[in-house]
C-alpha cells in the first residue's frame, strides 16, 4: 500500500494468525514497527519471524489473553518499552463461541465470548488510549462483524458482543477526539481465516458464502488494507465510522 507509517508503533492484537497476522504485515510493509499479541506461542514466533525477514527490528511478540486486564496493560507497556511510544493500535482478537441457543450455550460460553470481544477490546482501549495522550494522539481500529449489523443464528452472544462493539466504538470516537485520537471499525464479512475454515465453523462458512453476491469469500488482506487506510492520516477526518467489507454480504437477498 502507498501509505508511509515510518516512525509510527502500533500494536495488534490476535495478530499472530488470519486478519490479525494480515494486518500486521501491512503495517509492516508501510513502514511501522509492530507488536503482536496472542495466546499461541508457536504462532506469535512464527510470525513475528516472518516479520522480522522482512524487515530487521520491526517486530515485537507479546504472548498474552486479551481477557486479561494485567496481560493487557502489560502487553502494552512492553510495546513501549521496547519501541519508544504507542501511535496505531488494532483489537482484532476475537471468539465466535459455542454454536446452539443461549440456553443451551449457558454462562460459561457466554462469559468467555464477552470476556475476549468486548471486555478485551475496553482493556486494550484503556492502555492504548493513554499511551496514546503522551504521543499527543493517535488512531484505533476495533475489528467488528458483519454481524454486528445483522445477526447469526445461534450465535447469541457473538451477535451482542459486536453490536456492542460498534457502541464502544462510537462512543470513545467522540469522547476522544479532541484529544487527537480517532476511533473506528471495521466490520469484515465472510473472510477465509483459521478460525473460519476450521472443522466447528467451516459448514456455517460455507453455508454464508453461498449467498455472498460478489460470489467468494474474502480475504484476510482485503481487511487489512482497509484497516491500515483508517489507520492512517488518509482517513485523518474519519473517526467513530464504522467500514463494512463484505462482498454486499448485508446486501444478499
Amino acid at each position: 500500500m502507498n501509505i508511509d507509517l515510518n516512525g509510527k508503533v502500533a500494536f495488534v492484537t490476535g495478530g499472530s494468525r488470519g486478519i490479525g497476522r494480515s494486518i500486521a504485515d501491512v503495517l509492516v510493509d508501510c513502514g511501522a514497527k509492530v507488536a503482536i499479541m496472542a495466546r499461541g506461542q508457536r504462532d506469535l514466533d512464527a510470525a513475528v519471524d516472518t516479520l522480522e525477514a522482512r524487515r530487521r527490528g520491526c517486530a515485537l511478540g507479546v504472548q498474552g489473553d486479551v481477557s486479561s486486564q494485567e496481560q493487557l496493560v502489560s502487553a502494552v507497556q512492553r510495546t513501549v518499552r521496547h519501541f519508544g511510544g504507542l501511535h496505531l493500535a488494532v483489537n482484532n482478537a476475537g471468539v465466535a463461541g459455542k454454536p446452539g441457543l443461549l440456553h443451551e450455550t449457558g454462562a460459561d460460553n457466554w462469559r468467555q465470548v464477552m470476556g475476549i470481544n468486548l471486555d478485551g477490546v475496553a482493556w486494550a482501549m484503556i492502555a492504548e488510549i493513554q499511551e496514546m495522550m503522551k504521543v499527543g494522539g493517535g488512531s484505533i481500529v476495533n475489528i467488528a462483524s458483519v454481524e454486528a449489523h445483522t445477526i447469526l443464528k445461534q450465535f447469541p452472544a457473538y451477535v451482542a458482543s459486536k453490536h456492542a462493539l460498534i457502541g464502544l466504538t462510537k462512543a470513545t470516537a467522540a469522547d476522544y477526539s479532541a484529544l487527537g485520537i480517532r476511533i473506528n471499525s471495521v466490520s469484515p464479512g465472510v473472510i477465509r481465516t483459521p478460525l473460519t475454515m476450521s472443522d466447528g465453523q467451516k459448514a456455517v462458512t460455507d453455508r454464508l458464502a453461498a449467498r455472498i453476491p460478489l460470489g467468494r469469500l474474502g480475504e484476510p488482506e482485503e481487511i487489512a488494507r482497509a484497516t491500515v487506510f483508517l489507520l492512517s492520516d488518509l482517513s485523518g477526518y474519519t473517526t467513530g465510522t464504522d467500514l463494512v467489507v463484505d462482498g454486499a454480504f448485508l446486501l444478499r437477498e
